[in-house]
């Protein structure tokens, strides 16, 4: 896939706006707005802007990493995404739930847990649905590395594997925090199930387009699953992994640096790819500073109308919940 100046620009705008809205909902949160936890996905831009980039409207996308950029990506628009987690009535899930495991299959969204991996199997079922109806449709799973030790990714990825289905499976690892697997390489563990598997630096939003497209090359030519490690480089964590409690980094605070002295800003996503599209000169400062007012100007409706919207009426609790039976 060769991307132009616009869809670089317009990838780089989803990222800020992606970075934005998240920051919102951790302001949110910390002023204790919302009912809910939250976990933040802040420093995976590359991978959910990215990995959402390739699939087609038609493909379908399921993530246990509930990343912003993903739906937004999907066309979930940043005040469904606000009224979501506020739990508001005109919320995808109506006010019935505030987090962002939320599906919308006209949308290619598959709802998801967070439990880490139970979707895998859910989507090789999809993948399997798909080739049966022969359709040229894919499904990709967004999951985080200590699946890989459950169950439900080995079933999910036998079974895709014997199958040959059209599944694309993108490990997210974090190699200096997190629930680290302990184990280095895991794309490796793909050859044990015979499976195609890619390598892929998780900070880079260009790489992670084009590895993912790859993949989507090879399902629709029906040459089985491929699984895709991304790698974050940053040694950094914006928030913790269950609520919205800062941690000791400022997105943006270039003189950050992390223990070994080196300065780390250079693995953020977001200010990386913005140097990389300056320094070809396809973004200019005044590219950039309209994409980011964009953004904000986005994130500050979406708040305004999230606060106008009222919270679900009580009588209206079991519709959508139970179905009726004619006896």
């Amino acid at each position: 896939m060769r991307l132009g100046k616009r869809q670089l620009q317009e990838l780089l705008y989803y990222m800020v706006l992606t970075r934005r809205l998240e920051e919102a909902l951790a302001r949110l949160h910390r002023e204790q707005e919302l009912t809910t936890p939250l976990a933040l996905r802040t420093g995976l831009e590359a991978v959910g802007v990215g990995a959402s980039f390739a699939p087609t409207p038609k493909d379908a996308i399921a993530s246990s990493l509930p990343t912003v950029g993903t739906l937004l990506l999907r066309g979930v628009k940043p005040e469904e995404i606000v009224l979501q987690f506020l739990g508001k009535e005109t919320s995808p899930s109506q006010g019935r739930d505030g987090l962002g495991y939320f599906g919308d299959l006209a949308r290619g969204i598959v709802a998801t847990t967070g439990h880490p991996a139970t979707h895998v199997s859910v989507m090789a079922g999809m993948a399997f649905a798909y080739r049966s109806q022969k359709q040229e449709r894919v499904a990709l799973a967004l999951i985080p590395e200590e699946a890989i030790a459950t169950g439900d990714f080995h079933e999910g990825i036998n079974f895709a594997a014997v199958q040959k289905l059209p599944l694309i499976i993108v490990v997210v690892r974090y190699p200096s925090y997190g629930m680290d697997s302990g184990v280095t390489q895991l794309y490796e563990r793909a050859k044990a199930y015979g499976v195609a598997s890619l390598p892929v630096d998780g900070s880079d939003l260009v790489q992670v387009v084009q590895v993912v497209e790859t993949a989507m090359e090879r399902a629709r030519a029906e040459d089985g699953p491929t699984l895709i490690e991304a790698v974050l480089r940053s040694s950094r964590r914006y928030f913790g992994n269950e609520s919205a409690i800062p941690a000791p980094f400022s997105a943006g605070a270039h003189d950050i640096e992390d223990d070994e002295g080196a300065k780390d800003v250079d693995n953020d996503p977001a200010w990386r790819f913005e140097k990389f599209l300056l320094q070809q000169d396809w973004l200019s400062e005044a590219d950039r500073s309209t994409l980011v007012a964009r953004a904000e100007e986005a994130v500050s409706d979406a708040l305004r109308t999230a606060d106008s919207t009222p919270a679900p009426k009580a009588q209206h609790s079991e519709s959508a919940v139970y179905a009726r039976v004619e006896s």
